[in-house]
């Protein structure tokens, strides 16, 4: 399953550097019909999730937690 995400996830980080760099744009219209895709911050989250599944499915998870003292 880590395969199909790590594939999931360099086609969005191509997209994140594809609509960054200028080579692709979120919406066009052509003929009367109109194309939206998803947008930069939609493709950020869905970046940050992937890395988190694919980093707790192979183990790599870091967690932290703070405890205070209430001294």
């Amino acid at each position: 399953m880590a395969v199909a995400k790590q594939d999931l996830l360099d086609k969005v980080e191509a997209a994140l550097d594809a609509r960054l760099s200028g080579g692709a744009v979120q919406s066009y219209s052509i003929g009367g019909r109109n194309l939206q895709y998803i947008t930069l911050e939609e493709l950020r989250k869905l970046r940050d999730q992937l890395k988190r599944e694919i980093a707790s499915e192979s183990g790599n998870a870091r967690t932290y937690a703070k405890f205070s003292n209430p001294t």
